[in-house]
């Protein structure tokens, strides 16, 4: 070490702490020069006015790890002195001096932050160290807000496809259940009967059954007519199934209160309650509630939905067009000769020509044959149900409600309305009952009836209209 004054006179300073040599390093490239003056009126600790060097001592055997070196005097910091807010920093006043001179400087400085210092050092390095601390968590929002910001216009973006999604489907729904109240408004409402209760009868609560009635009347509200069709349109849950079960009219049954008799003879007998309460009684089948068409209702019907394609051959576009002139066309106040057709094919038919042929009987096996028109005509109407829907509204309302009667109430027609864009998915399945080899001809009291085994024909209900799908238990 140069024995020079200057040198002589940092000797002279008191050596409060000892340093490593890394320290030592550090703060040699740290401090700014120091003098010491004796001028009078002033104090004699240093000033940072003049440069000075301090060279290394040789080591000894007792500072083998230290070195010493002088640290300037601070004041203490107060409580008052540390109550200061963050706009008081000047952050701008330590970034030069926070940052490291090279990559050799900053390691010694990562190093001599797990030194042990004194209080007063830790107190006087506080402003020093909390600085770029207070700058980094300044900068940080910035970039969370800009994170938030992203984040919530991706979120907000499909909050907004939800609610217009939501605003449709309340749109669609609300006129929806507008044109369901237009047509059940419509509808002839016709008082519930008396009912008889049948003990032990086919019964589920995944099956609805609603019994269709075709009548030769005018007018559903005063006439009871003829009930020249009788299908059974059950809606089956399980099997996702709509049944079409036709009751033939020449079965012979058991009419409660009337004895036996041809089934057609239980509706002009007694009404619908009477014909539910046979069928029940004979084939154990559940019927909930009905609805009756007549004629002009059942042929506007099949207007409203673009009519119904049909395949006809030569003798039964003969019979249709014998019906049209006879009966129909007179019943819709048309001249005798209208919508004839000239030969068998495959044509859309209109509502008086589908009702013409739904009502040809003797054409092929009499009644057998009848029967399975009129379920063809009622599967090809669901068929045209499912897309045509909604343009048939207008027309339903106008021309076909008015002729079309129920026992059941607006909210059960509400409630039934709301299962009919589900159950236009269903399959529809044909039946006639008596079944094929369950019933034989018979002539008694001279009617033409059929003899009906009614066991194989509840048999033949359970498998079809009361069937589901049988569950496979979890191992």
């Amino acid at each position: 070490m140069n024995d020079t004054p200057e040198n002589q006179h940092n000797a002279d300073l008191p050596r409060p702490r000892q340093f490593t040599e890394d320290a030592y390093d550090y703060y040699r490239d740290q401090l700014p020069p120091l003098k010491r003056t004796d001028e009078p009126g002033q104090s004699s600790s240093p000033v940072h006015t003049q440069e000075f060097r301090i060279s290394k001592r040789p080591k000894t055997s007792d500072e083998l790890q230290t070195q010493e070196i002088e640290i300037p005097s601070v004041p203490d910091v107060t409580e008052e002195d540390q109550n200061y807010s963050e706009e008081d920093l000047d952050y701008g006043a330590y970034e030069e001096y926070d940052r490291p001179r090279n990559s050799h400087s900053s390691k010694k400085q990562h190093k001599s932050t797990n030194l042990d210092t004194s209080k007063k050092t830790k107190k006087s390095n506080t402003h020093h160290s909390t600085a770029p601390k207070k700058q980094t968590s300044r900068n940080q929002p910035k970039k969370s807000a800009k994170k938030a910001h992203s984040h919530s216009y991706g979120g907000g973006f499909l909050k907004s496809i939800i609610r217009h999604i939501i605003v449709f489907a309340v749109i669609i729904f609300a006129i929806y259940s507008a044109a369901a109240f237009l047509l059940i408004r419509q509808l002839e409402k016709l008082p519930r009967g008396e009912r008889s209760v049948t003990s032990g009868t086919l019964d589920a609560g995944y099956v609805r059954s609603v019994l269709l009635i075709g009548t030769d009347a005018r007018d559903v509200g005063s006439e009871r007519g003829r009930s020249d069709t009788m299908i059974l349109l059950s809606l089956n849950s399980r099997t996702q199934n709509i049944y079409l079960t036709s009751f033939m009219r020449d079965a012979y049954v058991n009419i409660p209160d009337y004895g036996y008799n041809k089934l057609n003879a239980a509706y002009s007998l007694g009404g619908a309650e009477l014909l539910m309460d046979t069928l029940e009684q004979n084939y154990q089948v559940s019927i909930d509630d009905y609805c009756v068409v007549s004629f002009m209702g059942f042929a506007g019907i099949i207007d409203a939905f673009g009519g119904v394609k049909i395949s006809l051959s030569d003798a039964e576009a003969n019979a249709l067009n014998v019906i049209l002139q006879s009966e129909v066309n007179a019943l819709a106040g048309d001249d005798p000769l209208s919508d004839f057709i000239e030969k068998g094919g495959t044509y859309i038919l209109n509502g008086k020509q589908a009702l013409s042929y739904a009502r040809i009987r003797y054409v092929g096996n009499a009644d057998f044959e009848r029967t399975s028109r009129q379920r063809e005509v009622m599967t090809q109407l669901l068929q045209n149900a499912k897309s045509k829907a909604v343009t048939a509204v207008p027309e339903l309302i106008s021309s076909a409600m008015p002729h079309l009667g129920t026992n059941m109430s607006d909210a059960e027609l509400y409630l039934l309305s709301l299962r009919v864009p589900f159950v236009l998915r269903y399959d529809i399945t044909q039946i006639q009952i008596p079944a094929d080899g369950t019933y034989t001809p018979a002539d008694i009291d001279g009617q033409s009836v059929l003899q009906v085994d009614f066991d194989a024909n509840i048999q033949a209900l359970k498998d079809s209209v009361y069937s589901a799908p049988e569950v496979t238990p979890v191992q």
